[in-house]
């Protein structure tokens, strides 16, 4: 309670006593009275004379980027610049999503002039981008009678990235490619690391290329021809409704979808792939394909700030703003594909001429380890994987590449087995 609330409830307390005592006629009760009188008007003389302290506050962490639930240090200060002692109780804003593990997130005591007061805690931050803006506390009179509550504006930011793995072999075939050297296989001849065929040795070729064995064999000359190796565009799709994703005890979906995204990301820019990133729920959060370490960072922040969306304008995939991607370009969706109506989109995106892999995040494992064991829920559980077989699998005959992925496993081993089934090999 503030110093004039304090004497206001005082002088109404002490003058309700003296009432009561003049009606009753009691000096005695009168007598009760004068002690709250005083009192008011001590705390009215002592807010009078509290001049307010001159304080600069300073607010230091120990990193501006971490990753996910990775600790944090953040060191507080305040300094008193004015030439009188002052007593202070400050608390630091800890925003949601954050929580303190170490220290205490505040200062009290009394500071002289010139003199700083310091303290560390550590917070652990939950995925996304956390800001603190003010200092809260009081400032207490030398007597202690008066009190000023302050707020010290100071803005500061911590971004908590999400964590991913590094992934293996993720094979695609855009329809298009840019002119410079990367990693995609156009099924051209041109310079590349792997052997394409043979041909005929022409004046003007490379000797280097020269396949000595088959020209024994041949008695001419023959040269070896390479693969050409292309950078792309690669746009990735994640799909943030709400009703799409679940929460099973601490396993978020949606955080496992994150995490995978921010995987595939950091293996095409790796590349050398240009890479772009549309987060499909909320609003148009858009990053334009870029490449390089900076674009991972714009990623990381992008997919940081992703949170789930009820907004109705996104109710649909097939609002996608598909005029956003460069014809021909490779297409990364990762969606559940809850309606009939959503399944369908994947392949008129590959009719359209883009190329699509679709990563499904299968979570059907999940919701199974929280039913309980029975007959009944054995059958729904076959009848819900016979209809996401037939579904991923008129997609893969419609063009789209589809990787089965069980949520409660890495993504790493969706990749493995995805890799192996292409090469045909059982599972």
């Amino acid at each position: 309670m503030s110093t004039r609330r304090r004497a206001l409830f005082s002088f109404v307390l002490g003058l309700g006593i003296a009432l009561f005592g003049l009606l009753q006629r009691q000096g005695h009760v009168l007598e009760l009275s004068l002690p709250f009188f005083v009192f008011s008007v001590s705390l009215v003389v002592s807010d009078m004379l509290h001049r307010t302290p001159r304080l600069r506050a300073a607010r230091l962490l120990s990193a501006s980027r971490v990753n996910e639930d990775e600790p944090a240090d953040v060191t507080l200060s305040v300094t008193n610049e004015g030439p009188d002692d002052v007593f202070i109780s400050i608390r630091d804003e800890i925003p949601h999503g954050t929580s303190v593990v170490a220290g205490e997130p505040a200062l009290a005591g009394r500071l002289g002039p010139e003199e700083t007061a310091s303290q560390t805690y550590t917070l652990v931050a939950q995925r996304g981008g956390h800001a603190q803006r003010e200092l809260r506390g009081s400032l207490w009179a030398p007597w202690g009678l008066a009190i000023q509550d302050v707020t010290l504006r100071l803005e500061t930011h911590l971004a908590s990235l999400p964590v991913y793995e590094s992934l293996g072999e993720i094979e695609i075939r855009p329809r298009r490619t840019h002119a410079f050297a990367g990693a995609i296989k156009t099924g051209r001849s041109g310079s590349g690391l792997e052997i394409l065929g043979c041909r005929e040795y022409s004046l003007g070729d490379d000797i280097r290329r020269i396949n000595w064995r088959a020209s024994a064999r041949r008695d001419e000359l023959i040269i070896n021809t390479f693969e050409q190796e292309r950078m792309t565009d690669v746009n990735i799709i994640v799909d943030a409704r709400a009703h799409m994703h679940l929460q099973i005890g601490t396993v978020k979906t949606f955080d496992l979808v994150v995490r995978a995204a921010a995987g595939v990301a950091s293996h095409f820019l790796r590349q050398s792939n240009r890479v772009g990133l549309m987060v499909y729920g909320d609003m148009l959060n858009w990053t334009f394909p870029a490449a390089g370490r900076l674009q991972m960072e714009r990623l990381l922040h992008a997919l940081a700030l992703a949170r789930p969306s009820t907004r109705a304008a996104f109710g649909k995939l097939r609002h996608i703003p598909t005029t956003l991607f460069g014809t021909g370009s490779q297409l990364v969706i990762l969606s559940t594909l809850g309606t009939d109506e959503d399944a369908e989109v994947p392949a008129q995106l590959a009719a359209r001429g883009y190329s699509v892999l679709l990563v499904y995040p299968n979570t059907i494992p999940l919701e199974r380890s929280a039913l309980a064991e029975g007959e009944f829920s054995r059958l729904a559980e076959r009848i819900v994987r016979l209809g996401q077989h037939a579904t991923l699998t008129r997609l893969a005959r419609a063009g789209v590449r589809v990787i089965d992925w069980d949520v409660t496993e890495s993504f790493n081993v969706a990749l493995h087995h995805a890799s192996r089934s292409r090469r045909g090999v059982r599972r």
